[in-house]
């Protein structure tokens, strides 16, 4: 379990495309309005989950996701994990003293921009006030 510093944030090299990559660098903008917020983001994405579908689409959706968690999170813990299912990845940011409906409704913009990857964005909050974000979407490459 590692948190975010300056020194394990690596710039991906040309052609990798593994998603604790692309979160590094995304998260990297994030790190003064998280520090003013006194909150912190934890990257513990899987090192070798590579990026098959279009990477600019799911950066494009990662990064408003995260704007808008960070944006809603004062004195709270980001947390970012993935899992791989077969062609699918599942993508869930965690965080506590976040309003759940806030949330859905700021990515409702997002929404149509996921599904251009078969992708689809959830909102659930559970117990002790921990909001669970997900993105998930087939990880294969689809023709323009």
């Amino acid at each position: 379990m590692k948190s975010l510093s300056a020194q394990n944030l690596v710039a991906p090299a040309e052609g990798n495309k593994t998603l604790k990559s692309l979160v590094n660098r995304l998260v990297t903008g994030l790190v003064p309005s998280t520090v003013r917020n006194s909150s912190f983001i934890i990257n513990d994405v899987p090192e070798g989950l590579k990026i098959v579908a279009d990477t600019g689409i799911v950066a494009n959706v990662l990064s408003s996701l995260f704007s808008i968690v960070t944006a809603h999170s004062t004195g709270s813990c980001m947390r970012i994990t993935a899992k791989s299912y077969n062609d699918e990845i599942l993508v869930q940011v965690r965080s506590h003293s976040i309003n759940g409906s806030t949330l859905a409704y700021n990515l409702q913009a997002t929404q149509p921009i996921a599904e251009k990857i078969g992708g689809c964005l959830g909102v659930t909050s559970q117990w002790k006030n921990e909001t669970v974000i997900v993105f998930s979407f087939s990880n294969l490459a689809i023709a323009a």
